[in-house]
């Protein structure tokens, strides 16, 4: 039968594709839902964190343009410090608000922190086909896994630097934010007629990390998840 599809470019680190026993089964619906959960400080009296997963992007259909520029339809590029992902390949963003800083040993003697903060997550992808009428045929359906993907940082967002800046000039709660736009490269390949598409997204084991010896020292911020979009 002839097929049509999508030629993913390679990508620099691997994947997995695995088994529909892993299928991110969630509706088209979701993919504008934002989840925010509370995570407590590693340590008593220490910084406790809120992680909020929003601005996901699940391309329906799934058809990426790796030559595309920026504005263009299925575009997987982003102007420099566009941190929103691409309509074309999708993506997600991870923000982060810590708490409690001011109240740091090390923040109260007015040190300046010199680490930075690290994000990094499971990703599990759900493709296949959609039929003619628009309905997902579950049986074309495959995931692609990443275990501990590391995450973009937003500009200087990274460095606990600023986050102490913030609190020291701003009343409130700061904490770094993150994001993924990720790359054209999977392969779709749908029988005659049917539609290449990404059908769902699943984010777990997601932590956020520091080795900052001065006002946040050696901590991991974790949440087993999962987010879906």
């Amino acid at each position: 039968m002839p097929r049509t599809g999508i030629r993913g470019v390679l990508a620099r680190f691997g994947v997995a594709l695995l088994a529909t026993t892993g299928l991110v089964l969630t509706g088209p619906n979701a993919a504008h839902a934002s989840t925010v959960v509370e995570i407590p400080a590693p340590t008593a009296g220490g910084v406790s964190m809120t992680m909020n997963f929003h601005g996901a992007r699940v391309p329906q259909p799934y058809t990426p343009d790796p030559d595309a520029i920026y504005s263009e339809p299925n575009t997987c590029q982003l102007y420099a410090r566009q941190f929103d992902p691409s309509p074309g390949c999708g993506g997600f963003k991870l923000g982060t608000v810590l708490h409690n800083v001011r109240e740091q040993p090390g923040y109260k003697a007015g040190l300046v922190p010199s680490g930075d903060f690290y994000a990094y997550a499971d990703t599990d992808r759900t493709f296949g086909c959609l039929r003619p009428d628009g309905s997902f045929d579950h049986s074309t359906s495959f995931v692609v896994h990443q275990e501990q993907r590391r995450l973009s940082s937003v500009y200087i967002e990274g460095g606990a630097s600023g986050v102490v800046y913030r609190n020291r000039q701003y009343s409130g709660d700061f904490g770094p934010n993150w994001f993924v736009n990720f790359t054209p490269i999977v392969d779709v390949d749908c029988p005659t007629g049917m539609t290449p598409t990404q059908y769902g997204l699943k984010l777990s084991n997601v932590r956020v990390t520091i080795d900052d010896p001065e006002i946040f020292g050696t901590t991991t911020w974790s949440y087993p998840g999962p987010f879906y979009a």
